[in-house]
């Protein structure tokens, strides 16, 4: 028995494929989560709507660009002051993490030095 496929308006359509836009699934996974009957539907959509969906939901200005703009000096201050304070934690980090592994390599040197022993591997061992 043949699975009867549902009828879609324009409407629906162009509803569908800015849902699509703006969900970052894979055509794959939209087509399966909204009971589309396969990728090919999606992909005629795509190429006989997809210049007006875009057009219609791309705004010229974004909200974080709204943001950025209505922003005050105190709170830019306050932004680089921070990110500053975030390098300084990271710069510290990265030296104790650089000590810790010279650290390492100096216990791998003394141990091979005093048990005689390769610990380290050769760069053209098989």
């Amino acid at each position: 028995m043949r699975k009867k496929h549902s009828r879609f308006s324009e409407e629906d359509r162009i509803s569908l494929l800015r849902a699509y836009y703006q969900s970052g699934l894979s055509k794959y996974s939209f087509c399966k989560l909204h009971s589309l009957s396969g990728l090919r539907l999606l992909n005629y959509w795509i190429e006989k709507y997809g210049d007006k969906v875009k057009s219609l939901s791309s705004p010229s200005i974004t909200s974080t660009e709204e943001d950025m703009a209505n922003r005050s000096k105190e709170s830019y201050r306050e932004e680089n002051a921070q990110l500053k304070k975030r390098i300084k934690e990271l710069e510290k980090a990265l030296s104790f993490s650089r000590l810790e592994t010279e650290a390492r390599d100096l216990m791998i040197t003394r141990a091979e030095e005093y048990f005689n022993i390769p610990i380290r591997k050769k760069s053209g061992a098989k």
